[in-house]
C-alpha cells in the first residue's frame, strides 16, 4: 500500500473552532473531604465553555475526582451538530478544605483518531479493513500516537503528531512510519 505524509495539520479541528474551553485549570468545592462529584465536574466544565458554538455540546465525565492531588478523572465533550468528541483529563494539584484544584489536559480518544486517519486514506478502490491506534492523541505540541492501517492491499503505519490546540481543537498531521 503507499501514503503519502500528510501536511501540514490535514487533520483535526474536531470540534467546532468557537467552541473554547476558556481554562486550563479548575476549582470545585467538595463540600467535603472525599471527591468531587461527577455532576460537579461535568458543570464546571461546562461553565468555563465560551463561544457562540458554548450551548452546542454535551459534557459527560466517567466517574467522581477523589479529592487528592494527583488523581485524575476523563470527561468527554461531544458537539451535538456532528459526534465529533474531545477529551479532557482533571489532574488534582492541590486540596485545601473543601476546595480542590486540578489542571487539564485535551486529548483525542483513540477512537476518533482511528476515525480521521480511516476517512484521510480511504481512496477509490482501496477497502481499508481496519485502523486501529495504539492510544488517545495528547493536545499538547509534539505530543504523538501511532495508527495501524489493515487493508487488502497492506498493512501501513501512520504517525499523528499535534500541531497545534486552539480552544477544544486538536490539529495533527499524519505521516506514514512504515
Amino acid at each position: 500500500m503507499r501514503l503519502s505524509v500528510l501536511s501540514p495539520s490535514v487533520v483535526g479541528a474536531l470540534l467546532a473552532p468557537a467552541l473554547l474551553l476558556s481554562a486550563c485549570s479548575g476549582e470545585v468545592s467538595v463540600g467535603g473531604p472525599a471527591t468531587v462529584e461527577r455532576a460537579d465536574l461535568e458543570a464546571e466544565l461546562s461553565a468555563n465553555m465560551s463561544g457562540p458554538d458554548a450551548d452546542q455540546f454535551d459534557v459527560a465525565c466517567e466517574g467522581d475526582l477523589e479529592a487528592e492531588v494527583e488523581a485524575t478523572q476523563d470527561c468527554l465533550i461531544t458537539f451535538s451538530e456532528d459526534g465529533s468528541t474531545t477529551g479532557v483529563r482533571l489532574v488534582v494539584t492541590a486540596v485545601e478544605g473543601d476546595e480542590v484544584e486540578f489542571d487539564q489536559t485535551l486529548f483525542i480518544p483513540a477512537g476518533e483518531v482511528a476515525d480521521a486517519v480511516e476517512r484521510t486514506y480511504a481512496e477509490p478502490g482501496l477497502t481499508i479493513d481496519e485502523v486501529t491506534c495504539a492510544g488517545e492523541l495528547v493536545g499538547e505540541e509534539g505530543a504523538t500516537t501511532t495508527c495501524d492501517i489493515a487493508s487488502s492491499e497492506g498493512d501501513v503505519t501512520v504517525e499523528a503528531t499535534t500541531t497545534t490546540v486552539d480552544g477544544l481543537v486538536v490539529n495533527f498531521d499524519l505521516t506514514v512510519v512504515s
